[in-house]
């Protein structure tokens, strides 16, 4: 199925590309979540006339995004959890925690921007964790996973 992206989408294409993707994908993410739309002519001719304001929303959505990553550079977040023998965590700590932490700290952010490759943190410790902000943009932050008193 051949759409035209309406924002850049990483291992896909930039703004304004003409792809090919399964029809599956673009039925079930792309087109519900107005990222693409079908490469018909009218739809390439509404398109081309709203260029320009696709263009200048994808470079706010990248500035508002850099503005966030230098807010997150450099922020330790400390996370207490109930501790049980070895320093293992009685439950874990997942993106949940770590975003109302951060957004308890004055910066705002979505669980679904942080990544945890391995899972939950279930262990006492310091972890560095990935965050996606933006297909251009992302930052690392610190957590400091400490047992309560």
């Amino acid at each position: 199925m051949e759409v035209i992206l309406l924002e850049k989408i990483k291992n896909l294409g930039n703004l304004g590309d003409k792809i090919n993707v399964k029809p599956g994908h673009a039925r079930n993410y792309l087109i519900p979540q107005n990222k693409a739309a079908l490469a018909t002519p009218a739809n390439i001719a509404e398109f081309d006339k709203r260029r320009s304001e696709f263009e200048k929303a994808q470079r706010d959505a990248l500035t508002y995004a850099q503005e966030r990553a230098t807010q997150l550079k450099d922020l330790i977040v400390e996370i207490t959890g109930k501790v049980g023998v070895e320093g293992k965590l009685f439950g874990s700590v997942n993106t949940t925690d770590i975003a109302q932490a951060i957004n308890g700290g004055g910066v705002e952010i979505s669980k679904h921007e942080i990544r945890l490759p391995n899972g939950p943190l279930r262990h006492v410790g310091e972890y560095e964790i990935a965050v996606h902000l933006h297909p251009d943009v992302d930052a690392s932050i610190t957590v400091h996973v400490v047992a309560e008193e």
